[in-house]
């Protein structure tokens, strides 16, 4: 090899390693890529317990607009799941919900880290890629990797289309909000359960949580807390050989187990100030990746076994806290709300890149390191303090027929990333120093301010206009570091500190008129945005793959914020009495100026660019309620269908018209809940959903350049039924009741690519994506106190 080729094959590897710590991309969305950066909002602190008194048990209650309203009274399409949908068809993870929400889907491996625990990208509506999707607990920002047990959510909301005016950036496609359970003045109330059951091929699974409202003084101080410990075995079996060359098989691979908590503490000073303290935490611990290799290309698991060369024990260890601090003053006619909050996260994974490093090794340096372990430690940390002031007002306090909401937004972020060398004896003794792969760090930080406001106003009874506007201000900075290894030239590569500003105006527009007091009908015109960034620099033998794209080493050292225009006309109505509850939309998206990942095919470097443009086109319906009156069934059906287009592809090596990646055309569910008396003292019920996502495209980035997968359909039954005594129940559950084996799609490994021989010679890709758990079945043991 020359030293220019050695040099590239070097820059190639840290470029793969780099990918560990979201210091360099995964291929989002139609090969779209987008750096962490949102602007969040916090929310009312409202009396939700009055106002549920107020309303009929088939009425669901929202707070997308910043207050608590019923669901058919907004102009936008909601999903929303109470805490009462969730223990019914026995809800516990992320996959449970999300894979219910019409036009909703979620890909692994999307986000650029490489983090099993926190790389998984959620589209909403089609709009696809890292920072598309925003994430709140209680209305306080989150990753979007971030999932909250539900033992003491209150519901769940899924707010789709661009909600940037109150929600700030990342909120292109819509957002994602875990709503908890609000310590109440009155209900002195609990509840604990237990379940254990198997997971089929695995081991034993359980589940035990516990949750207390207190009421310490009444209407004045009240404490809720609550606590859950759950495990799901692991169901991979690991296969490696020993010293004599024998093979060694070790189970329960894939296990997770989690431990969470969350306390709040609400007290009301005076009539009209309260305050609201409250932390939620979780910590996660997963022994061994819990996927399977995806042969091609068929692109889906053959065999929950996997082979490896060497026995490396992967894990990743996530731990999460937030903690907020909100007041709310109580007015003639107006509110004020002051809220805080302080989000720290730290996740900590090893790899296995045996295999990939050992062939790297091989091809380019003739070097053969066959039983020798090559692993990849990423460590990565983020903090985040957020504030906002809000001030709301009524119909009537300034102007009749006028109510709005206007507020100042600041948030302030800190990232650190590393990949630590990990010494290898070998490499030393083949001369390599330092004697191990890579040891790469990085800083950055955030700083988000923004100012906001929607007016509603309402000339004349039942039609409503609404303006919002918010313009922003975002600095980011990220902090020179040396990258040093083995795969990189004498003295490490140095990276320059790089910054990168951005400001802008985030409109939104929406007419609407009420048809009695059951629903009403609406059009709106919104636009959305995601924040720009900075790439890494480029070598110099670059230089010929840019001339040939028409860009200089300027034009790729930052990439601006992209953004799209919605167009959304939708109905909303309260059918049969008011027992079921009905919405339908549809939208067209205009998406320009898309954050694209640029690949250099002779140098075999990435960058990312502003360039194309996409159109989206799609609709939703749900319904939901007793649509018996005599009969007690509660069903709730969702549809979604998306055509999304890639009409100008820019520098992704597609032709215009190609399908957008990660957009699924047909997402379904449908669920149902039935409850009937058996005794005097005793009810049955039984309840079941089933879940649809067709197959979609998926995008994937590669040393040699882009590849396009086709993931399956994904088909999910889920069932329980028990029996109910006063305050206790007895359930027992199933979950993928058909035992089906998919992949959620690929995840792209921490190192260099994995190959397989394949039949009649040469070498084929070998990726690893996470799948679907095995069936389980399970006994719960449910008591309310």
């Amino acid at each position: 090899m020359t030293g220019m080729t050695i040099y590239a094959a070097a820059r190639l590897a840290k470029r793969a390693l780099l990918r560990a710590t979201m210091l360099s991309g995964g291929f989002a969305g139609a090969a779209l890529m987008i750096p962490a950066g949102t602007a969040f909002a916090q929310a009312d602190v409202q009396d939700e317990e009055v106002q549920a008194e107020q309303i009929d048990e088939n009425v669901i209650l929202v707070s997308a607009r910043r207050k608590v309203e019923t669901l058919t009274e907004i102009p936008s399409s909601i999903t929303s799941y109470s805490s009462e949908f969730l223990e019914r068809q026995n809800v516990t993870s992320f996959v449970d919900y999300a894979s219910k929400v019409p036009n909703l889907s979620f890909q692994p491996g999307q986000g650029g880290s490489n983090l099993w625990a926190g790389d998984r990208e959620t589209a909403i509506r089609g709009v696809a890629g890292k920072g598309t999707t925003s994430f709140y607990i209680d209305d306080t920002p989150v990753p979007s990797s971030v999932s909250p047990q539900v033992l003491n959510l209150d519901r769940i909301e899924v707010l789709k289309g661009p909600q940037g005016t109150l929600f700030g950036a990342s909120s292109m496609g819509g957002n994602l909000r875990y709503i908890t359970r609000k310590p109440s003045f009155t209900d002195d109330d609990g509840t604990v359960s237990v379940q254990g059951g198997f997971t089929k091929d695995g081991g034993f699974d359980y589940d035990a949580n516990f949750r207390k409202n207190t009421v310490l003084v009444e209407d004045r101080l009240a404490l809720n807390v609550a606590a859950g410990y759950l495990q799901d075995s692991g169901f991979i079996t690991r296969r490696f050989p020993d010293s004599t060359g024998s093979l060694v098989s070790k189970d329960d691979e894939g296990r997770n187990r989690v431990l969470s908590g969350s306390v709040a503490l609400r007290a009301r000073l005076t009539d009209t100030l309260e305050v609201t303290a409250s932390f939620i935490g979780q910590r996660s611990r997963l022994n061994g990746f819990p996927g399977a290799y995806l042969p091609l290309p068929d692109y889906r698991p053959v065999s929950y076994t996997i082979y490896r060369d060497t026995d490396v024990q992967e894990f990743s260890n996530d731990d999460w806290g937030l903690g907020a601090l909100v007041f709310n003053y109580a007015g003639d006619g107006f509110d004020i709300v002051s809220s805080s909050s302080f989000f720290a996260r730290k996740i900590v994974q090893v790899d296995d890149n045996t295999e990939g490093t050992n062939g790297f090794f091989n091809d380019f340096f003739e070097l053969d390191f066959s039983g020798v372990p090559f692993t990849v430690e990423i460590d990565a940390r983020t903090k985040a303090y957020t504030h906002e002031t809000r001030l709301s007002f009524e119909e009537g306090a300034v102007l009749p027929g006028l109510s709005g909401i206007f507020g100042v937004f600041h948030q302030y972020q800190r990232q650190k990333d590393a990949n630590p060398g990990i010494f290898v004896q070998e490499l030393e003794d083949a001369g390599f120093d330092p004697p191990y792969l890579a040891e790469v760090r990085a800083r950055r930080t955030e700083k988000n301010t923004a100012l906001f406001g929607e007016l509603y106003l309402e000339p004349v009874e039942g039609l409503t206009f609404t303006g919002g506007l918010r313009q922003y201000w975002i600095t980011q900075r990220e902090d020179p570091s040396v990258d040093k290894g083995a795969l990189f030239e004498p003295g490490g590569f140095f990276n320059a500190e790089r910054t990168a500003r951005q400001s802008g105006l985030v409109p939104k527009a929406v007419v609407s008129y009420e048809i009695g007091d059951q629903g009403n009908i609406y059009a709106s015109v919104a636009k959305g945005f995601r924040v720009g960034g900075t790439n890494f620099a480029l070598p110099p033998f670059c230089g010929a793959d840019l001339d040939s794209l028409g860009l200089t080493f300027g034009e790729v050292g930052q990439f601006g914020s992209d953004s799209l225009w919605s167009y959304e006309v939708g109905a909303k109505s309260r059918l049969a009495d008011g027992r079921i509850s009905a919405s339908a939309a549809a939208f067209h998206m205009d998406w320009s100026d898309i954050q694209q990942v640029g690949q250099l095919p002779s140098c075999g470097l990435t960058f990312i660019t502003n360039a194309g443009k996409a159109r989206i086109r799609g609709g939703e319906l749900e319904i939901g309620g007793r649509p018996l009156a005599n009969v007690p069934l509660s069903i709730q059906l969702g549809l979604g269908y998306l055509n999304a287009k890639l009409t100008d592809p820019g520098v992704l090596p597609q032709p215009a018209g190609s399908p957008l990646g990660l957009v699924p055309e047909w997402t379904a569910s449908i669920s149902g809940y039935y409850e009937t008396p058996i005794s005097q003292n005793a009810d049955f019920f039984i309840a079941s959903d089933y879940s649809y996502t067709s197959s979609t495209t998926v995008p994937s980035v590669t040393e040699e350049g882009a590849e396009f997968f086709t993931r399956q359909p994904i088909n999910l039954v889920n069932a329980n039924f028990g029996v109910k005594f006063g305050r206790a129940q007895v359930m027992i559950y199933g979950k993928n009741l058909l035992d089906n084996r998919l992949t959620f799609g690929d995840q792209p490994i921490s190192g260099f690519e994995r190959y397989e021989m394949v039949e009649g010679g040469g070498f084929s890709r070998l990726p690893r994506g996470p799948v679907t758990r095995p069936r389980q079945v399970g006994m719960q043991l449910r008591l309310d106190f």
